[in-house]
């Protein structure tokens, strides 16, 4: 009965994670060239034309269109599908493992939401800020070094084991 749960949030979280890396690109796009993140459309960085909302679907987009532009085939930069990709898998990851301990524990269902869309919001906010100003790179493995003593030491703060 866990698992299925478990298996289902973290398919939403992962969902939830390929929007918010998705964001997490415009911002670190945008904001270090003075630009908003609210207001504008997103745009091709090379010709500048508009993108559809085809064009926009999280890392489907960037396979379908053979990581080129649909307007000018100029190559679009793996780093767009990479973010939103570790974005999605943390956020699965998160969804699962919060999920499968609060059942385990007996947390109310309310718990069962919030636990885990805490933590990957302080990731992701840790993830963007970081980004800003080191290499990609070093954000990744940085981040997913995090994530994995994060998983690894939280059954023993909650004295459960795997």
């Amino acid at each position: 009965m866990f698992e299925s749960i478990s298996i289902f949030m973290a398919v939403i979280y992962g969902l939830l994670g390929l929007l918010i890396g998705s964001f997490l690109n415009v911002c670190v796009y945008r904001i270090p060239r003075g630009e908003s993140v609210v207001q504008g459309r997103s745009h091709c960085p090379d010709c500048g034309h508009i993108l559809s909302p085809l064009d926009l679907v999280p890392v489907l987009s960037y396979l379908a269109l053979g990581r080129r532009c649909r307007y000018c085939q100029a190559a679009i930069s793996p780093r767009y599908a990479t973010v939103e990709s570790l974005t999605a898998l943390l956020f699965a990851t998160a969804g699962f493992a919060g999920t499968w301990i609060g059942l385990s524990m007996g947390w109310p269902s309310s718990w069962l939401l919030l636990v885990p869309l805490a933590y990957v919001a302080a990731l992701s906010i840790f993830w963007t800020w970081l980004l800003m100003r080191t290499p990609l790179l070093n954000v990744l493995v940085i981040q997913a070094l995090l994530a994995a003593v994060a998983h690894v030491l939280l059954p023993f703060f909650l004295h459960k084991t795997w």
